[in-house]
């Protein structure tokens, strides 16, 4: 008959802790039985989240040696047993990498600069981790960034968010020139620099700079960003406007009346002037649309 050293402690009726890193808890994992035992391969079901910890009874483990038609009379337990699962903390390291990755991504050919993060104290799995992140779609850069990490192993999935602070230089729009309020911006007056980004929301790209006007007066050398600059209306409903349609090489325009108003790029409808016959077109500057294809 096997007396277990877990014997002794059922004479002070305590609890005892034992540290596991598997997905499930084997009744061998709790009691050293022979190699030979078969009551070793029976199943207590899963194992605590990384971590964390489960507590299984006395009285749990003999209705599992009982169901399986095993003995019970050589053993004697704790009143429990405390099942920890075995864990380890975060990777700053690879934390740091998938937070500048995604900052890459997010300004390709921008310098990006990570000065800290902030990994919080959280507990995961001893194995494989996949780790990614993922920037929100509207942050100031020159205060912390709080940036959604993702965590995912083969028993596990954790999302925290890791406090960041970092320095971005994009290519951004400059006035070289001092422009007046409601002028429209000219190709001459700008350039494009490496600067400091201040704002997610204000970059400006390069094809939307064009035909913009000023909201107030700038000086050279004011990076030119959405906040500062609107689109003009290019066509007021009933207006008359020009309305072409190409085809290859020939091109066939056609008076007719907006029945909508709207700027450069949008899309409304058109009528005869006769009032009759209704299509869609695609403003592209002051009073001309052409066809939607």
């Amino acid at each position: 008959m096997i007396v277990l050293l877990l014997a002794m402690l059922t004479v002070f009726s305590a609890p005892i802790d034992i540290t596991i890193d598997t997905d499930t808890i084997s009744l061998g994992a709790l009691i050293p039985f022979p190699a030979s035992d078969a009551r070793a391969a029976i199943s207590l079901g899963y194992a605590p989240k990384p971590g964390l910890a489960r507590r299984i009874t006395r009285s749990e483990i003999l209705n599992k040696l009982s169901a399986a038609g095993k003995p019970v009379d050589d053993i004697q337990l704790p009143e429990s047993i405390l099942v920890h699962r075995l864990a380890a903390g975060l990777d700053h390291d690879r934390v740091m990498k998938a937070i500048l990755d995604e900052f890459v991504k997010r300004f390709p050919g921008g310098d990006i600069n990570i000065t800290n993060i902030q990994v919080p104290p959280i507990q995961i799995g001893t194995g494989p981790v996949e780790i990614s992140a993922s920037l929100p779609a509207r942050f100031d850069p020159s205060t912390p960034v709080f940036v959604r990490v993702d965590l995912r192993g083969s028993s596990f999935a954790k999302t925290v968010f890791v406090r960041t602070s970092v320095n971005i230089e994009t290519d951004q729009p400059v006035l070289k020139n001092k422009v007046a309020a409601h002028s429209e911006i000219q190709p001459d007056d700008i350039e494009w620099k490496k600067t400091p980004l201040r704002s997610v929301t204000s970059k400006t790209a390069a094809d939307s700079v064009d035909g913009m006007v000023l909201k107030r007066d700038l000086e050279s050398g004011q990076i030119l960003t959405n906040e500062l600059l609107y689109t003009p209306i290019s066509v007021r409903k009933g207006e008359t406007v020009t309305v072409r349609a190409v085809a290859g090489s020939v091109t066939v325009a056609a008076t007719m009346r907006a029945k909508a108003g709207g700027k450069v790029g949008d899309t409304i409808p058109v009528e005869h002037l006769t009032g009759q016959g209704t299509t869609m077109a695609r403003i592209v500057g002051p009073r001309t649309l052409e066809v939607s294809k």
